[in-house]
């Protein structure tokens, strides 16, 4: 279902392109778990939802999960956090939060209301792995594939690994692998001039695509990383590769749609895992209540509830306009009146009188229009 709900990045800025044409407020969160649409306004996206799924032969009825208001803020909250992650505390989803906002920003249809979501979910993520647990020791989906297939392997760190792809997820597989003291590593992409790039930055190898196949046949693991939308890995490349191999080829397929065709996992000497296998063997969520976890879930109540005053306030920041219209017109009306009967003053005394009437009026609302102000920076 995943595979088929997937958006380009092209994809996804024609989308929002119609929203901002129909003046509606939107954004779309589309990881390789995870796809998601936030709005904000009169209009309704759920229909549009249902129509754009069955277009792709999914049916909703039992996945499709819709949250509003205050619930809505506080699974994106979650989400930013890293609680509703594939990795318990990933490091990824944050950027990808923030990148999903940005896009929304750039196109135009993020209100003030869905700005402030935004902003506000990704401070209280920033602030669960500053203040817990689950910032001293990262994890991410890339990080949690390298452990996987490490332990796997018998020779562990000695291990010949090839990547394939040199996006955003390969960095992640790159990073975890040298930081785990694998060294005879190639990085192999389409675009030479990207995996020159990548491979520069972690000191490794780049191989050419058209030797895909001979360098895979001497390594002992495989990432498979591409933003393909089909099969680049096939089942009887694979079993080519593998046929006279003494050990197993581990091969972890981390791209959604997936890259590795799902049949080489019958593959003798081939051992497969993809994103669900990555969940099933290194999702905390599976262990006992964690205490990172408890702590992360006061912080995101604390600025959930900041987040709820600040609309609020927001909210009544019109009223409070027209309070202060009143104010001052009610401050020269009291001030005429006074000074109708006062006919001996001199204009300095006249302008005196006007002057205190104003002072009164601004003294009264001072402090409701400071207490909006902060409660509005704070989610700034």
């Amino acid at each position: 279902m995943r595979e088929h709900l997937v958006l380009t990045p092209d994809d996804a800025a024609a989308w929002l392109q119609r929203q901002r044409l129909a003046g509606r407020s939107a954004a779309i969160l589309s990881t390789c778990n995870r796809f998601e649409i936030y709005w904000s306004g009169g209009d309704d996206l759920e229909p549009w939802f249902r129509e754009f799924a069955g277009a792709r032969g999914i049916d909703l009825g039992t996945v499709l999960t819709r949250l509003d208001g205050a619930a809505a803020a506080r699974h994106l909250f979650s989400v930013a956090a890293g609680l509703d992650s594939q990795i318990l505390g990933e490091t990824e989803i944050l950027g990808q939060v923030r990148r999903a906002h940005q896009t929304a920003h750039t196109a135009g249809t993020s209100t003030r209301q869905l700005d402030a979501s935004f902003c506000a979910a990704i401070a209280a993520g920033r602030r669960v792995r500053r203040e817990t647990a689950l910032g001293k020791h990262p994890a991410s989906v890339s990080s949690a594939a390298v452990e996987v297939a490490l332990d796997a392997l018998p020779q562990g760190n000695s291990a010949t690994a090839v990547v394939l792809g040199a996006g955003e997820v390969a960095d992640g597989v790159m990073r975890a692998l040298v930081e785990r003291g694998v060294t005879r590593v190639t990085l192999v992409n389409r675009r030479a001039e990207r995996a020159s790039a990548l491979a520069s930055k972690w000191m490794v190898r780049t191989g050419a695509w058209e030797d895909f196949r001979a360098l895979v046949a001497c390594a002992d693991l495989l990432f498979v990383t591409t933003g393909a939308k089909h099969h680049i890995v096939r089942a009887t490349d694979l079993a080519d590769t593998t046929a006279a191999r003494a050990s197993e080829l581990v091969v972890l397929d981390l791209a959604v749609p997936r890259n590795v065709e799902p049949s080489a996992r019958k593959l003798p000497g081939v051992r497969l895992f993809n994103l669900d296998d990555l969940q099933q063997l290194r999702c905390p969520a599976a262990g006992q209540p964690s205490i990172a976890v408890a702590e992360a879930e006061r912080i995101l109540a604390e600025e959930l509830a900041r987040l709820e005053e600040s609309l609020r306030a927001r909210a009544a920041a019109p009223q409070l306009a027209e309070l202060h219209r009143l104010g001052s017109e009610l401050a020269r009306e009291e001030a005429d009146r006074a000074l109708a009967s006062l006919d001996r003053l001199s204009d300095l005394e006249r302008q005196v009188v006007r002057e205190m009437a104003e002072r009164l009026v601004r003294r009264v609302l001072y402090p409701v229009s400071r207490n909006l102000r902060v409660d509005d920076e704070r989610t700034a």
